[in-house]
C-alpha cells in the first residue's frame, strides 16, 4: 500500500469507523498497525468529493525499536544514578562537594553526623567553617594552590571543627573533578580518634619497652657492683673493732650502698625485670597491714579513708612489690595535696567482658581486683597525662622526688599482668585504678624455719663459682673459703667445663651467674648435670629479661640468688641448696 490503491475487502467495524470518521473529517489521520514481523505507520487521506480514502503506509519497526532502546538506557541512567547517590548518601566515610569557592553543594549523611550539623545546615556553609582557626591558613593555601594548578596532596590529616565545638582528627582524601559542568573538590574524609588513640598507646609502649631494655641493664650493672660495694663493706665491718672510728666511715658507706640498691630495685620494677616472690594473699589485709604506716607518711592534714570490700577475691602477688605499689601511690596523692585533703583506698571484685575491656586502656575480659586511691588534689593536666609512667618524668620542683615513682607502679603491676588506669581533670583530683587478676586458690599458711648462724659454716663442701664479673667473682670466693668451702673459679662456661672435666666432676654445689659471656648458665647446668645428676645448682643474676631465662629456672626448681646479695644472703642460700632433700 505504500504506493495508494483501492480496498475492495469488506473492512472490520473498528476500520470502518475510523474510515467514516477521516472521510467526515475531512483531514488525514495516522495509526500504528501490528503486522507478523513488522508495525507500519499508516496514513489515511481523503479523496476530495469522493467517498474513500486512499491509505499510505511507512514501514517504522527500526525507528521504534531505537526509540525503545533509548527509553530502556534512560531507565538504566537513572536506577543507576538513584543506587550510586544511595550508596554515596549512606557510606562509611564522609562524602561532601565543594564548588571553587569552598562552599559545600552536596554532603552524605555520615557528613552530617560527623559534623554535627544537619544536612540542610551544612549545604549553606563553607569549609572553612568546619575550619578551626589555626588551620583555616592551610585550607586556603591548598585551595590556592588547587586552582593554580600546582600539585598538592591528595591524601592528608586535618582537624574537622564539629557544630558543638569539639575538634576532631579525620584523615582526608580530595580530588578534583567536573560535576554538572563545573570544576569541584570532591572530598572524602573519616573520623581517626580512635587510630590515633591507639596509635599514641603502640608508641608509648614502645618507648616504654625501650627505656625498660635501658633500665634494665644499668640496673645489672648497677647490681654487680653493689654486690661488691655491699659485701666488702660488711665484711670489712665485721672485721674491724667497735671503738675503730673508722667503722662510723665504712657504715656510711654500707647505708649509702643499700639506698643505692633500693633505687636500682625500682629501676628493675619499672623494666619488669625485678624477680618476684608471688604468693597468695587477700589484699585487704596487705592494705590493713600498711594503714598505719601510710597515716604517718602523709601527715596529719590529710584524711586517709579506706573502703575494703569484705567478699573481696584473693590475688597471687609479691607482698612487698604491692606495698611499694600502694606507697608510691598514696605519695603521689599526698604531694597533690599541699594544703591538705583526703586520699580513699577502695578495694572491689570487678568482672571485664569484651565489650567493656574495649573501652578500658591496656585491658583484656577476665576477673578482676581492682583497687583504687583516689585524692581530692590539684589533678592532672590532660596535656601531661599520658606521660606520667615515664621515668624520671616529674612535675615537681628540683629536688624533691626521684621521678620514678609511678613508673615504678607501673612495672610492677604489669610485671603481675595487671594494669593501671588514671582519672584526672585539673582541679577536680586524680583516681589510680590498679587491676590485678583474680584467683580462686587459697591462703596457704606459712611456717618459716627457723635458721641459726652456725649452721652457715662449711665442711669443705667443695663448689664451682661460675661469675664473669671479676670483683664479684673474688669477693664470693675470698668470703665463702672463709666461711669453710672449697671454691674453684670460672669465668665462662667454657672454663667451667674445663674445669668439671679436671676434678672428674667432683663438686657438690655449682654457683653460676646465669648471664654469661658465652652459653647462659642454664645450658652449662644441663652439661653438668648430665655428666653428675646428684650435683646442687644454685643461680643468680643481677636482673630478668630473655637471657635470664626465669620461667625456665622456675619450672625446674633451681635455687635463685638475686643480686646485690649479702655474704649472710649467700652463705644461708648456699646452706639450703646443700640440705635439701
Amino acid at each position: 500500500m505504500p504506493g495508494g490503491g483501492k480496498v475492495d475487502q469488506p473492512l472490520p467495524e473498528s476500520s470502518r469507523k475510523f474510515i467514516m470518521g477521516v472521510l467526515s473529517s475531512g483531514t488525514s489521520r495516522e495509526t500504528e498497525a501490528e503486522c507478523q514481523d513488522c508495525t507500519l505507520l499508516l496514513t489515511f487521506v481523503p479523496v476530495k468529493g469522493e467517498d474513500y480514502v486512499n491509505i499510505y503506509g511507512l514501514d517504522i519497526t527500526e525507528r521504534l525499536s531505537a526509540e525503545q532502546a533509548g527509553k530502556q538506557a534512560e531507565k538504566v541512567l537513572r536506577e543507576t544514578e538513584l543506587n550510586f547517590r544511595a550508596l554515596a548518601q549512606n557510606a562509611f566515610d564522609s562524602i561532601a562537594i565543594n564548588n571553587e569557592d569552598g562552599n559545600y553543594i552536596y554532603v552524605n549523611n555520615r557528613a552530617s553526623e560527623l559534623s554535627g550539623y544537619s544536612i540542610k545546615e551544612l549545604l549553606k556553609l563553607n569549609i572553612t567553617d568546619l575550619t578551626p582557626t589555626d588551620d583555616i591558613n592551610k585550607v586556603e593555601n591548598r585551595s590556592k594552590k588547587r586552582i593554580r594548578g600546582e600539585p598538592i596532596e591528595d591524601i592528608f590529616k586535618a582537624v574537622l571543627l564539629r557544630k558543638d565545638g569539639k575538634e576532631v582528627p579525620i584523615e582526608v582524601a580530595a580530588t578534583r573533578t567536573i560535576w554538572q559542568g563545573r570544576p569541584v573538590d570532591m572530598v572524602f574524609f573519616r573520623d581517626i580518634s580512635e587510630r590515633e588513640f591507639l596509635e599514641r598507646q603502640l608508641r608509648q609502649a614502645q618507648k616504654m619497652e625501650a627505656i625498660g631494655q635501658l633500665t634494665g641493664g644499668v640496673a645489672h650493672d648497677f647490681n654487680n657492683l653493689l654486690t661488691i660495694i655491699l659485701g666488702y663493706s660488711q665484711v670489712t665491718l665485721d672485721h674491724i673493732d667497735k671503738d675503730d672510728p673508722i667503722r662510723k666511715s665504712i657504715k656510711k658507706i654500707l647505708r649509702a650502698g643499700k639506698q643505692t640498691a633500693t633505687l636500682t630495685r625500682q629501676l628493675l620494677a619499672f623494666s619488669r625485670k625485678q624477680v618476684l616472690e608471688p604468693k597468695v594473699l587477700n589484699l585487704n589485709e596487705v592494705l590493713t597491714d600498711v594503714q598505719k604506716m601510710l597515716q604517718r607518711i602523709i601527715g596529719e592534714d590529710i584524711k586517709l579513708e579506706t573502703n575494703l570490700d569484705p567478699n573481696l577475691k584473693n590475688v597471687k602477688v609479691d607482698p612487698g612489690q604491692v606495698e611499694q605499689v600502694v606507697m608510691n601511690l598514696v605519695v603521689n596523692s599526698r604531694d597533690a595535696m599541699p594544703e591538705g585533703g583526703k586520699i580513699t583506698i577502695k578495694t572491689e571484685n570487678v568482672v571485664l567482658d569484651k565489650d567493656l575491656s574495649r573501652v578500658i586502656p591496656e585491658s583484656f575480659p577476665g576477673k578482676f581486683v581492682l583497687f583504687s586511691i583516689e585524692d581530692t588534689g590539684v589533678g592532672i593536666d590532660k596535656s601531661i597525662l599520658n606521660q606520667i609512667f615515664e621515668p624520671f618524668f616529674t612535675t615537681k620542683e628540683v629536688g624533691v622526688g626521684t621521678g620514678l615513682g609511678l613508673s615504678v607502679v607501673y612495672g610492677i603491676i604489669k610485671q603481675h599482668d595487671g594494669w593501671v588506669n588514671v582519672y584526672s581533670e585539673p582541679g577536680q583530683g586524680s583516681t589510680f585504678r590498679v587491676y590485678l587478676p583474680a584467683i580462686s586458690a587459697k591462703i596457704e599458711d606459712e611456717k618459716e624455719d627457723e635458721i641459726f648462724l652456725k649452721d652457715f659454716k662449711g665442711s669443705d663442701e667443695r663448689i664451682l663459682l661460675v661469675e664473669d664479673e671479676a670483683g664479684i667473682c673474688e669477693f664470693a670466693a675470698e668470703n665463702l673459703r672463709e666461711n669453710g668451702y672449697i671454691i674453684l673459679e670460672a669465668a665462662s662456661s667454657k672454663d667451667a667445663l674445663d674445669i668439671f672435666k679436671s676434678e672428674d666432676g667432683n663438686f657438690d654445689l655449682v654457683f653460676s651467674d646465669v648471664v654469661l659471656p658465652d652459653i647462659n648458665g642454664l645450658q652449662l647446668v644441663d652439661e653438668l648435670l648430665s655428666v653428675r645428676p646428684e650435683l646442687r645448682v644454685l643461680l643468680c643474676s643481677g636482673y630478668l629479661d630473655t637471657k635470664s631465662q626465669w620461667s625456665e629456672i622456675r619450672k625446674r626448681g633451681f635455687r635463685f640468688l638475686q643480686k646485690p646479695y649479702s655474704i649472710v644472703d649467700l652463705l644461708k642460700t648456699i646452706r639450703e641448696v646443700l640440705e635439701q632433700r
